[in-house]
């Protein structure tokens, strides 16, 4: 059972999202465990001085993420062992605080830097004909934009997560969807800077010619090009070579 003295009262705030940010890091900091009971509906309301319409809500919510499972005449339980609970955990406070000062931004590049170079391998080895073809759409419509005068940030991410899901990897996917909120901050802020759309283009379209042609090599390598093309100066500035 879940210890009242681990509860606090969550008046003033926006509860249902207070009381879902509570029991992440009560999962988190292993006061729950898997297979834990919660008390009922009504004791939760009594012990965070809520109603039980934002209980109830909260519930809701953490059974979407997978944290939690109700079982008819047996209560809710604390569920931590599912692909679903293993991806909110592990986002579920990545994004807070995290501005887009320099250091934030180094962060999420060199998060980039781990994760994307894999994925375009992984989808030259598995892409699709259809996947190859929606991922020459989305580079249609990223001109487009770009054309109008926009950034093309909404198709820059798109092609990103159309990446993803070529690699036709299930958990990768749901990862590269739960950090796609706190990704996208690099590629606004990068695409602000001028010609840093029309390179993100065209180094896209590299990508692509390497997923095509099945080249996960050259596509690892066209990714990391892509990255370091895109990515700010004052992120990873040039090296001072001495005596200059």
């Amino acid at each position: 059972m879940l210890k009242q003295s681990i509860l606090h009262n969550l008046q003033g705030q926006r509860l249902h999202e207070s009381i879902v940010q509570r029991f992440h890091s009560l999962i988190q900091n292993g006061s729950l465990e898997h297979g834990a009971k919660l008390p009922a509906e009504r004791v939760l309301a009594e012990q965070l001085k809520v109603s039980r319409s934002s209980v109830r809500e909260a519930i809701r919510t953490l059974e979407l993420q997978g944290l939690v499972v109700s079982k008819p005449g047996s209560g809710t339980f604390i569920n931590t062992q599912s692909l679903n609970a293993v991806t909110t955990l592990m986002t579920s406070n990545l994004g807070v605080g995290l501005g887009a000062g320099e250091a934030q931004l180094r962060d999420i590049f060199e998060v980039r830097h781990l994760l994307e170079p894999q994925l375009a391998a992984l989808a030259a080895q598995r892409a699709t004909p259809e996947d190859v073809e929606r991922l020459s759409a989305i580079l249609e419509e990223q001109q487009r934009q770009i054309m109008e005068g926009e950034t093309g940030v909404d198709a820059d991410t798109e092609f990103h997560f159309a990446l993803a899901t070529a690699t036709h990897n299930i958990a990768l996917v749901k990862v590269v969807s739960a950090v796609e909120d706190v990704l996208r901050q690099s590629r606004d802020q990068s695409l602000q800077q001028p010609g840093r759309p029309e390179r993100s283009m065209a180094s896209h379209h590299q990508i692509l010619e390497m997923v095509r042609s099945g080249d996960h090599r050259g596509a690892r390598e066209a990714m990391e090009h892509h990255l370091t093309a895109v990515e700010p100066a004052t992120v990873f500035p040039a090296p001072v070579i001495s005596g200059q």
